[in-house]
Formats: structure tokens, sequence, C-alpha cells
């Protein structure tokens, strides 16, 4: 595996990690509300989902998922879901938990599951672990399994630097701000936009079990 292969995936997998996707926008959140350190602690839980998809994707997924086209669709609708109740209980939440006390503050447990179970549902994980690494990779190599790891264990790499990235940009935001109101729109923003996704994806897997 050449420097121009891993400068070619390097770059190819910067808009996937850096992107605001779902569990940078939980990243963001728990920064503005919890500090850096807490954020990247609960941050860590995401890596989990991540590799459990990779080691499907590894054993073939793909081929399952082309077996059974109503999988995906599935996969899509019980993400959604997931992700749409996840944004619309932050986003409506009204009490003060953003910069608050220890007491109203999500626990480090269920900020850390949080982010396990939107990675685990998210399908464009699960695309990206399909579709982005059959790009570069051919099972029929003898050393597919060691090229495989290696790319896998980037990109838990690149993962981790882009969730670590939105933890920080939150805590500096809530550094920033001088009244807690700004915060609460950040958090509120964060669910509003992750309940957005959410109807897309669950829009997106109706549609796919209609056609």
């Amino acid at each position: 595996m050449t420097f121009q292969f891993w400068s070619i995936f390097v770059v190819a997998s910067l808009p996937v990690h850096f992107a605001p996707g779902p569990n940078n926008l939980l990243a963001l959140r728990n920064g503005s509300s919890d500090g850096i350190l807490s954020a990247a602690i609960s941050m860590l839980g995401r890596l989990p989902g991540y590799i459990i998809i990779f080691i499907a994707a590894g054993f073939g997924l793909a081929a399952v998922l082309n077996s059974f086209p109503g999988g995906f669709a599935l996969l899509k609708l019980v993400g959604g879901l997931y992700l749409s109740w996840l944004g619309a209980s932050t986003a409506l939440r009204l009490s003060k938990t953003v910069g608050g006390s220890a007491e109203t503050r999500p626990k480090q447990k269920l900020t850390m599951r949080q982010e396990f179970l939107t990675a685990i549902a998210n399908p464009k994980a699960v695309l990206f672990a399909t579709a982005f690494y059959s790009q570069f990779l051919d099972p029929a190599d003898a050393q597919y399994l060691a090229k495989y790891s290696s790319m896998v264990a980037v990109s838990l790499t690149l993962e981790s630097i882009g969730g670590i990235c939105f933890c920080f940009v939150g805590a500096m935001f809530a550094k920033s701000v001088r009244h807690e109101t700004p915060l609460l729109w950040l958090a509120k923003g964060c669910g509003v936009l992750l309940c957005a996704i959410g109807l897309l994806l669950t829009a997106e897997g109706v549609r796919d079990f209609i056609a």
C-alpha cells in the first residue's frame, strides 16, 4: 500500500469524517454543554458501533444487503426513526440543561450510548463501509484482510479526530458566550438537524419499501 494509495484514501475520507453528520452534531452539542473532555469521552462511544459495521462489511455485508434489498430499507427506516426521536427529544427539551448543574447534564453513560446507537443506526455509515471501501480493495487479494484492517484503523483515527474537532468547537463556543440562551439554542439547533436527517432517512426507507 503506497503513499499515493493512502493519500487518495485519506483525502477521499475527509468529507465523511469531518462533515456535520449525526454523530458530529452530537459531539458539538455535548461539547457546548459538558466541555471538551466529557464530550470527547462520550465521542468514543461511537467507535464500537463503527467497528461492528466495518467487521460486518468485511465479512460480506454488501452481499447480504444485495440479496435482501429490503434489509437496507429497513435499516434506513429504523435508523431514521431513532435519529428523529433523538433530535426531537433534544430540540424540545425546554429545561436549561445546557451549562447547568451536574444534576441536569446528561449522564456520561447516556451520551456515550447515544453516540453508539447513532453510529450503528446510521445507514450512511453502512454505505460508506460497503461501497466506499470496495473502491480501494479487491476481496481476491491475498493481503485483503491486512489491508482492510489498516484502512479501518485509519478510518477510526480520522473519525476520532473529526469528533474531537466538533467537541472543541462546541466547547469554545460555550466559553465565548456570556449567557446560557445561545448554548440552549445551539443544542436545540443540533436537535432540529438530527431530526431533519432522521426524517429524510425515514422517508427514504418508506420509499424503498414501496418501490
